[in-house]
């Protein structure tokens, strides 16, 4: 929802810089140091800022596309549906195919690209990663099993969530089968 402004006040002096906006039953007051007051007879929300998604810092917004390789030589693969962050994958698949356990085992030890957090990605993530194949690259898309399916990291008693990269096709597979790994971070 949009409020149209009543009326907007800017002041600034040597040492300050102040917006003001006034709206239907609210003012918001901002200074330069980045505090807010608000004067409401609603109820008031806040958020912490966040930076806009860059690849490393520096880079602009503009290079950020899914399938962009970065200087660290990650990909970027999408926003993570569950952090709503952008989320970067490996270039390449891990080497070996894996049971659940040890795919774990490998992301939480994953030294990469500079980097040190990667992990296995969840259901939905690896659903981007399954919709973003042909721009990220590397996937394997026979179907054949174990190669052509991806762990993630959700799981239930005995099993995990696969993902079969031929078609997107979504299946609990027992964790101690094998499958293929691309690991994540963001």
């Amino acid at each position: 929802m949009t409020i149209e402004p009543s009326k907007l006040e800017f002041s600034c002096t040597a040492d300050q810089f102040r917006v003001a906006v006034h709206g239907k039953g609210v003012k918001v007051e901002i200074d330069a140091d980045g505090n807010v007051t608000v004067y409401s007879n609603g109820g008031v929300k806040t958020r912490p800022f966040e930076q806009p998604p860059t690849l490393v810092a520096g880079a602009s917004a503009e290079a950020l596309k899914v399938g962009a390789s970065t200087p660290d030589g990650s990909v970027y693969a999408g926003v993570s549906p569950d952090t709503g962050k952008p989320m970067f994958a490996t270039p390449k698949d891990v080497p070996m195919h894996c049971n659940f356990n040890q795919a774990a085992d490998y992301a939480a030890t994953l030294n990469a690209h500079g980097h040190k957090d990667w992990r296995v990605p969840t259901k939905a993530e690896l659903n981007v990663l399954f919709g973003n194949r042909a721009a990220i690259g590397g996937f394997d898309t026979t179907g054949s099993n174990p190669a052509g399916w991806y762990w993630s990291s959700s799981r239930g008693n005995d099993n995990a969530w696969a993902q079969r990269f031929s078609d997107g096709y979504q299946y609990t597979s027992f964790r101690y089968y094998a499958s293929s790994l691309r690991c994540v971070r963001g």
